[in-house]
């Protein structure tokens, strides 16, 4: 049965027909003279012809091997071009760069690293998608995104396979946002406890709600959930209105609803941890040169270092 033509096999004939021999094309591509005489033999019998004559000064191509080894130059320089040219893609500060952000993170975080890369890297295509941890992750891993910008909500894993990685930019503390005249905002931090039985506005785009709510089993507590949503601004809004409290992660400048309606805000008391926001990658893709400044540009947008946290 025929073995498979390879490119090494195509490199070790074209080495030999233009050193003349299998010991100097051996020397030249720092292999043993039997792997050169074996990846020969192996192209002949693929192919079904002779390609080389063996003489005692040396070995010369057959007719169809000169063919042969017309067309193999052809296709090494190819593949030569082909290296070439994704070598200079990777490495290019030109071209496109596709980074995904979770979507309430998006309008925060997102504005301010655009515009700095922007105007660093005018000649960069940058794209951005928005969604939940789940479509970003399942869109990481089909290559649609080059980077993702994320929650890290607590210990849970990048599951399946491990094959993204992440990289912390920020960390961001839960908040309790309180109704107008709420009879809590006089206190510098709000516990949980206090607000257990009042009615809950649970922010609950995956897998946001599921940390929420752990904040209130850690200390043994069951919030009073009256609506869930899956909109930062809907959750703001409801607030705003009286209709309850609310938990967030990350802040605003503005403390207006939509309508114009004022909340309050106040830290949260206890020894809750809060999030970190990632970068994820794929881990066994090397990033390119854009990717990486972007990544950069994050760290010095948002902390002020361009250079970041290790790992």
């Amino acid at each position: 049965m025929a073995t498979s033509l390879t490119l090494r096999q195509l490199e070790y004939v074209v080495a030999v027909a233009e050193a003349g021999s299998v010991t100097r094309a051996a020397a030249r591509l720092h292999v043993s003279q039997s792997a050169v005489s074996m990846a020969i033999a192996d192209l002949e019998h693929t192919l079904g012809v002779q390609l080389l004559v063996r003489q005692p000064r040396g070995v010369t191509p057959t007719s169809v091997g000169r063919r042969v080894l017309s067309d193999a130059r052809r296709l090494l320089s190819g593949v030569g071009d082909l290296r070439n040219a994704a070598r200079e893609e990777h490495e290019s500060m030109s071209g496109q760069l596709a980074v995904g952000c979770y979507s309430t993170l998006a309008p925060i975080v997102l504005p301010p690293v655009i515009a700095a890369f922007a105007e660093r890297h005018p000649d960069v295509d940058l794209r951005f998608i928005e969604g939940s941890h789940d479509m970003l992750q399942e869109q990481l891993r089909h290559g649609v995104l080059d980077l993702a910008l994320m929650y890290h909500y607590g210990p849970e894993p990048l599951a399946p396979g491990n094959d993204l990685v992440r990289t912390r930019v920020l960390h961001t503390p839960p908040y309790v946002l309180l109704p107008d005249g709420h009879p809590l905002a006089e206190r510098d931090k709000v516990a949980l406890r206090e607000l257990q039985d009042e009615p809950l506005i649970l922010f609950d785009l995956p897998p946001g709600g599921a940390y929420f709510r752990s904040l209130f089993a850690a200390e043994g507590l069951a919030p009073t959930v009256r609506f869930r949503t899956t909109s930062f601004e809907m959750v703001r809004a409801l607030v705003a209105r009286g209709l309850g409290y609310s938990l967030l992660s990350q802040r605003t400048q503005i403390q207006l609803s939509y309508e114009g309606r004022p909340f309050l805000t106040r830290p949260l008391a206890g020894s809750h941890d809060g999030l970190d926001i990632d970068v994820v990658q794929l881990a066994h893709a090397r990033a390119t040169l854009r990717a990486e400044e972007f990544i950069k540009e994050c760290h010095r947008a948002l902390t002020g270092d361009a250079d970041g946290p290790a790992g």
